[in-house]
């Protein structure tokens, strides 16, 4: 209940104020097991992919941000699970793979941090070892805006448009293993990715 309030109040902020655009919308799966998978340019960046994608998304956030119990509550009640930033959090993944093999959605940054020039970066194994663990969907998504919204550092937010392009799904053969693999899987969502971008610039 607490998302979907959240989620609808949001939009109704980010349209006024970002104008906020969605294209593609009709691409998201409505049910199965999914991988929401994006670019990460600025903090909006979680917020905007909750509010695009029509299905309830999961994703991890980074273990500091629960150390305040307030917001870890918060956190917690918009299905915010926590992330160890050092080294591989393999009780993280373990949450969100059960969490894929329940039908749910889970939102991950194929690059693992933001970006801080706005382009795309090198991505990690993660999401193909999501993949391949799950045989879930992945849904590629590019947001366009978000960094020229909330540059790094900023305190306020500018009101800048935000636009959002969702490609079609990706399926991948689950019958893999090892960090090759994944990183194959994981250049190839970051390829479809890379080719919304390019959507994108002329539309």
């Amino acid at each position: 209940m607490v998302y979907f309030i959240g989620k609808w109040l949001l939009f109704l902020l980010f349209k006024i104020c970002f104008r906020l655009r969605v294209v593609g919308a009709e691409n998201c799966p409505r049910r199965g097991a999914l991988i929401v998978a994006l670019n990460h340019a600025s903090f909006f960046d979680p917020i905007i992919a909750g509010i695009a994608v029509s299905r309830e998304l999961n994703f991890m956030a980074r273990d500091s941000l629960f150390k305040n119990r307030i917001f870890g509550i918060v956190l917690s009640l918009v299905n915010a699970f926590p992330l160890k930033r050092e080294g591989a959090d393999l009780g993280a993944m373990k949450l969100a793979i059960d969490k894929l093999s329940q039908g749910k959605a889970v939102l991950i940054f194929p690059e693992g941090t933001r970006s801080k020039d706005g382009k795309l970066g090198a991505t990690k194994p993660g999401i193909g070892l999501l993949a391949a663990s799950s045989g879930a969907s992945i849904l590629p998504c590019y947001i366009k805006g978000s960094m020229d919204a909330l540059p790094r550092g900023a305190v306020f937010p500018r009101f800048r448009r935000i636009s959002v392009y969702i490609g079609r799904p990706l399926q991948f053969d689950i019958n893999v293993s090892g960090r090759d693999s994944y990183m194959r899987i994981a250049a190839e969502v970051m390829k479809a990715i890379s080719e919304l971008r390019g959507n994108s610039e002329v539309s």
